[in-house]
């Protein structure tokens, strides 16, 4: 009974000794900080985030712009903005599939001008926050002024088929009402449309291509052209010239003999290519390849144009070859 009580005394005195220790009272008092931070943030957590919430970010949503539009031309308005949604899974994938919401920007009452204006939205859910970006625009209101315009077709001779050249360029309508702000209406320098493709264009060809309105730096102005497109008819032609032709030989004959005569049996052959081209031409050399002739025969020689010409007719010619034995002087 003396030794327990002795140990016990012991004990206490050690746990005493603990407790005024310093360091001992620092690592106990934040241990219960570090317990106390965690409950509070916990419940934090769990207030602001409920089961089942989400966030997600709806993109290209169309922007309604209400105004007069009988008399009144508005720029700056966007055609799509991205809207966020907060709240209910369920609730924001209902909202997604069935898109009867709508997100506008509402200038009735709003005189001309320039003006800050936020974007707003209707026929969302009550349970969910809704944020659009961008919140609000910088918008122009102007009187509205439509004027006749004529369409000045373009087009790049690199889309053209080696030789070909364009004859003929047309567009359908050749005209366009242009609708925007008297101030963009007064910048027009250029309507114009260009036909664009990734084939060569050896033939006459159709096809549709959006009008440009542009001021005298090649900007895009903001304006309504109807109808923005048209058709563009390109007809091209293929540059020809009847030249005589030239049989010239080249090689040598076998068996010491010689050339004495090169028969083509055509005397002219028409070549295509482009005009400048052409017009240098006065005749076309045809080499014929006499090399290991022994006797008198008839070749059938391809026509090589090389790169300044593109198609000849005929593609090859035949030619008459004539020799003899050399004599030795």
């Amino acid at each position: 009974m003396i030794l327990l009580t002795a140990g016990h005394g012991r004990g206490a005195k050690i746990m005493d000794s603990f407790i005024e220790n310093k360091w001992f009272t620092r690592i106990v008092a934040f241990l219960l900080a570090f317990l106390l931070y965690m409950t509070v943030n916990f419940s934090d957590f769990e207030a602001v985030q409920p089961a089942g919430d989400s966030t997600e970010i709806l993109t290209n949503v169309p922007v309604k712009a209400y105004y007069d539009t009988e008399n009144l031309y508005v720029s700056g308005v966007p055609e799509q903005v991205r809207v966020e949604l907060s709240g209910p899974k369920s609730i924001i994938e209902s909202t997604k599939r069935l898109r009867d919401f709508e997100v506008m920007i509402d200038l009735t009452d709003y005189e001309i001008g320039k003006h800050r204006v936020a974007i707003k939205h209707k026929n969302f859910s009550d349970k969910l926050d809704v944020t659009i970006l961008p919140s609000a625009v910088d918008v122009t209101i102007e009187e509205k002024v439509t004027t006749t315009k004529t369409v000045t077709p373009e087009f790049n001779d690199s889309a053209l088929a080696e030789g070909y050249q364009v004859e003929n360029v047309t567009v359908a309508p050749h005209e366009v009402e242009v609708t925007g702000s008297e101030s963009d209406i007064e910048k027009i320098a250029f309507v114009r449309t260009a036909l664009t493709g990734e084939d060569e264009i050896s033939e006459e060809t159709t096809a549709t291509a959006a009008v440009q309105v542009l001021d005298g730096n090649l900007n895009k102005l903001d304006v309504k052209v109807e109808p923005a497109t048209v058709q563009v008819s390109i007809s091209v032609k293929n540059p020809s010239k009847k030249v005589p032709l030239n049989a010239v030989s080249k090689g040598t004959p076998a068996n010491d003999l010689t050339v004495t005569s090169l028969e083509p049996d055509i005397s002219e052959i028409t070549i295509y290519g482009k005009e400048s081209a052409l017009k240098e031409l006065k005749e076309f050399s045809l080499p014929v390849d006499v090399s290991g002739v022994t006797k008198d025969t008839t070749l059938t020689v391809p026509v090589n144009l090389g790169e300044q010409f593109n198609f000849s007719s005929p593609q090859e010619v035949k030619v008459k070859v004539t020799v003899e034995k050399s004599t030795d002087k």
